[in-house]
């Protein structure tokens, strides 16, 4: 009897009048108007969640009742009895609580304004939808949602907490709004979960959140694209897989310290208004942050893009990126690194920066300071077409594989200083506004396919160009315009140097090679331009010089002073030189600037063609090696004059040794030459004796028995005489028919004798000096 009661009772309810017409709402999902299945309470039209918050109250239908009445439904068979679209709800707590009704149905809240949900510590394996849905505060500490998820266009006005949540299931908050803190620290999110166009307008933590997926397809992971955050967004030791944060807007700061980024990430158009902390972050595999955004601090310390195996992508890539603040990826380490087209506004800070495999810096623009120091391009790296507006730091930076910067800019002042090139380095086209230091950098690379391992061709310098103590295999500077000083002083060029020059200002190009060495190659001086290189105490090897039409003498744009002609070729300068009477040491310089090491004073003319001469003698340019020589006697005399006149510390004895040794200088010179003139010497041995022959015929204490000439009657006759008698007496031959009268005579004929040793002594050492060649 009671059974039918009941039954009777049930027949005599009348169904929830509330509709959901999908019209009103352009992003329902519903395709058809939606009709409440549940009966209404009471006298109401409504059922007690579609009631109005006034009516509920005052039919005493409290939060604990819907709770109740919601956990009923569950077990129902019934699909539509957990749908509660457009409900109006209290706060509804479900704390502790493991919700399974037995069945698969989502509860349905799509469109329902909910005072606030919570399942802290709970457990809902079904399905839970509030799509378009309004809720104060959602609340899932510490619980675990085993059914899908779907808050899409979800508003949260309050907190929504998910602290030490597991969603085994997908979950989308696709546009959803976040109106107060969101708190994701150590959320589980074990399936496909979506954030996508979402809004934060609080602080949002996703503090060691854990993220997988069912694909390796980017964005099935886990996607923050598009979404905005207008607070603080913190995602510190997080671990995700594939993620995207593409065309994301952080409004402040932003925190990704330590996360894992296993999978492919990518900030591709990302803006940060504010700090951008990826501190010793890791992502192993590709990452792209291209068209990313940087408004302030881009802070990278200590980060890896260890990159996936896949060889067609860049590991990571900042192409097009826009850094306006600081951009720091001081210790960071990088595989393959694209930066291709992107702008530095503040510093670009790559100190002790690691790239493993090839870095492609394009055509990046940096206004502020570029710190290089002590990084290292494990590959090659190009910097063609970019643009330097502020320092460039490069100090011990090492370049282990080909390095470009082909064309590239320099605005300010530029330091590679103990910089290494393991292999080519191109500086090719590029321009140096400033101060251009190569103090001590390493070119050692081996050319290539006959291109020099360190190029500066058609390099602008319109500063000092410092390369001291700089160590090239080869090096290759053609067509390089100078408007300031060039410094190679100590500078090494151990296979080869092309040097041609061009001066870029008004006055000399001057190029201190003062100590350097260049083994070979060519130095080649232009039509139009006057440069001047110091060879001051320099090494040349195997190195040609050559002129293209320049209005001053070859040689006169050299400053040989102590140079070391190692095995140097003066063959291909005889021309010159015998034109220039085997001057080297002039010089188109103001000797009086100062700016030279060592003064070329004799002492250092003399010991400067003692090593031409050395050299000649070496590669057997004996011509050379006797002019050589013939300079620098004649400048051992200058030399000693000097001391002669001005050395004040000298005594009475040392000062007439040195005049005596002058003496002999002089008379070496006149005479032969040094051993070096053997025409000369020659014309002396067999033409003195004639000039004794006329002095003895002049008479007076000069009269021998040939007699006067101007007593004779036949003068010719008597001028024969007088020449034979001379030529006897310097010969030694004496056969007496002849023989001197005055006491001057007398003195003439005895001292032949002694010249006729000395003459043809020197006469024979010349020869045999020309026959034999050498010193």
């Amino acid at each position: 009897m009671a059974r039918t009661e009941e039954r009777s009772a049930a027949d005599a309810t009348t169904t929830c009048q509330y509709t959901f017409d999908p019209a009103r709402h352009t992003d329902a999902r519903l395709q058809t108007t939606w009709e409440c299945p549940h009966e209404a309470h009471g006298d109401s039209d409504y059922c007690r969640f579609h009631m109005s918050r006034d009516e509920r109250a005052s039919n005493d239908v409290t939060a604990e009742d819907i709770v109740a009445r919601l956990k009923r439904n569950l077990e129902s068979d019934d699909v539509r009895a957990n749908e509660y679209v457009g409900a109006n709800l209290p706060h509804l707590s479900l704390t502790y609580q493991d919700i399974n009704g037995g069945t698969n149905h989502v509860l349905n809240f799509q469109y329902a304004d909910i005072d606030g949900l919570d399942i802290t510590h709970g457990r809902l394996e079904q399905g839970l939808n509030l799509r378009g849905a309004t809720v104060g505060t959602l609340k899932f500490e510490g619980a675990t949602i085993g059914g899908v998820l779907d808050g899409d266009q979800l508003s949260v006005e309050g907190t929504l907490s998910a602290y030490e949540t597991t969603f085994r299931e997908d979950v989308s908050f696709v546009g959803a709004s976040f109106h107060g803190e969101v708190n994701c620290d150590e959320t589980t999110f074990t399936d496909d979960t979506s954030f996508e166009g979402a809004t934060f307008h609080d602080v949002a933590h996703f503090r060691n959140v854990e993220t997988t997926g069912t694909s390796h397809v980017l964005d099935d992971h886990i996607s923050f694209a598009g979404v905005e955050f207008r607070d603080d967004a913190s995602f510190r030791q997080a671990t995700f897989q594939y993620v995207t944060f593409e065309d994301t807007t952080f409004h402040a700061a932003s925190d990704f310290e330590h996360v894992e980024f296993e999978g492919d990430t990518r900030f591709g158009g990302v803006v940060f208004d504010r700090m951008a902390d990826f501190d010793e972050a890791r992502f192993h595999d590709d990452a792209c942050f291209e068209d990313a955004r940087f408004k302030a601090l881009a802070e990278f310390r200590g980060v890896e893009f260890n990159g996936g195996s896949r060889t067609t992508n860049d590991d990571v890539t900042f192409e097009g990126a826009r850094f306006e603040g600081e951009a720091d990826f001081k210790l960071a380490r990088f595989r393959f690194a694209d930066f291709k087209d992107a702008t530095f506004e503040g510093e670009f800070n790559l100190d002790r920066a690691v790239f493993d495999a090839r870095a492609d810096c394009h055509r990046i623009e940096i206004s502020g300071l570029a710190n290089l120091e002590r990084s290292e391009f494990r590959e090659g790296v190009t910097f063609d077409g970019s643009t330097f507006a502020g320092d460039v730091e490069a100090v011990e930076a090492q370049f282990y594989g080909d390095a470009d910067f082909v064309g590239a800019t320099f605005r300010s002042r530029v330091r590679f200083t103990e910089a290494r090139f393991r292999e080519d380095a191109s500086f090719r086209e590029a321009a140096f506004h400033d101060a251009a230091i190569f103090r001590g950098v390493v070119f050692e690379g081996e050319a290539k396919h006959l291109e020099e391992n360190a190029s500066f061709d058609e390099v602008t310098f319109e500063a000092t160009a410092d390369f001291e103590a700089a160590s090239f295999t080869n090096g290759s500077f053609r067509d390089v315009t100078f408007h300031d000083e060039g410094n190679f002083r100590t500078a090494e060029f151990h296979k080869g140097v092309e040097f041609r020059i061009v001066a870029g200002g008004s006055g000399d190009t001057y190029v201190d090679l003062t100590e350097a060495t260049l083994c070979g190659g060519s130095v080649v001086i232009t039509a139009d331009s006057v440069v001047l290189y110091d060879l001051t105490k320099a090494t040349l090897g195997d190195l040609n010089l050559e002129s293209e039409g320049n209005q001053h003498q070859l040689l006169d744009h050299f400053r040989f002073c102590l140079t070391d002609f190692d095995h140097f070729d003066f063959s291909n300068h005889h021309a010159y030189l015998e034109r220039n009477d085997w001057n080297v040491h002039d010089f188109l310089g103001d000797e009086s600037s100062g700016r030279y090491d060592v003064e070329m004073t004799n002492e250092v003319i003399e010991e400067t063609y003692r090593k031409a001469q050395d050299s000649a003698n070496a590669v057997g340019d004996t011509p050379a090696m006797r002019e050589f020589e013939f300079k620098r006697y004649f400048y051992n005399r200058k030399k000693n004059v000097d001391i002669v006149l001005h050395e004040y510390s000298l005594d009475v004895w040392g000062r007439l040794r040195k005049g005596a040794s002058v003496g002999l200088n002089f008379f070496m010179q006149f005479t032969c030459g040094y051993g070096n003139r053997l025409p000369r010497i020659a014309v002396l041995t067999f033409l003195l004796p004639a000039l004794f022959g006329v002095l003895y015929v002049l008479g007076g204490p000069l009269q021998t028995q040939a007699g006067v000439i101007w007593d004779a009657a036949q003068p010719s006759t008597t001028l024969f005489e007088g020449l034979y008698y001379s030529y006897i007496s310097f010969s030694t031959i004496g056969y007496g028919d002849i023989g001197p009268v005055g006491w001057a005579a007398k003195i003439l004929a005895a001292s032949q004798g002694m010249l006729n040793g000395l003459f043809f002594t020197l006469l024979t050492f010349t020869l045999f000096k020309r026959v034999l060649g050498g010193n």
